[in-house]
């Protein structure tokens, strides 16, 4: 069951589960109190639109993506930022990811505006190059590496990362955009 009524993948259960993991984070996690309200706001908000979105293009009948579904897994990662030393630049810089997701999501819907294509892979380009630095940093201030290692881990996570994004970034482009 869905909240519109009607069948799709945007299930009841969801909107609770985020907040709980939301709320998981923010207490388990060492956040200032700025930066657990940074992520509340950025989290709420980009529910609230994903829930809403969804619904008007149900009743619109233009094709949905789920972005309500990438929630938990950006709350997940958020969580293991939550348990680094010092994490309110991190946390910062990925609370803002809800917001922007719901940014791409709202540019994509727009059906008049001209050059939506190259935005969007712009914002695609950025938002998953965030992912790979902070996953990067997650994994190196998380495990204490230092020198060599975290040179090594960088320059890992960079090519994965670059090759990941610009064949994303092709493939977004030659999309057939509805």
């Amino acid at each position: 069951m869905s909240l519109s009524g009607a069948s799709s993948s945007l299930p009841l259960w969801m909107l609770p589960f985020v907040l709980a993991l939301l709320g998981i984070a923010l207490a388990f996690g060492r956040f200032s109190t700025a930066t657990a309200c940074v992520a509340a706001a950025s989290t709420l908000g980009a529910a609230a639109y994903a829930a809403g979105a969804r619904r008007l293009r149900q009743e619109q009948r233009v094709p949905v993506a789920n972005l309500l579904a990438l929630v938990p897994g950006h709350l997940l990662l958020l969580f293991g930022l939550g348990m680094l030393p010092r994490p309110d630049v991190l946390g910062l810089v990925w609370s803002v990811l809800p917001l922007g997701s719901a940014v791409y999501d709202w540019v994509s819907g727009r059906r008049e505006f001209r050059g939506r294509t190259s935005i969007l892979a712009g914002l695609y380009a950025i938002l998953w190059l965030v992912v790979f630095f902070l996953l990067e940093r997650l994994i190196v201030e998380g495990k204490g590496i230092t020198g060599h290692g975290e040179t090594v881990t960088a320059v890992a996570f960079a090519a994965i990362g670059v090759v990941f994004v610009v064949t994303g970034t092709l493939r977004h482009r030659r999309a057939v955009k509805e």
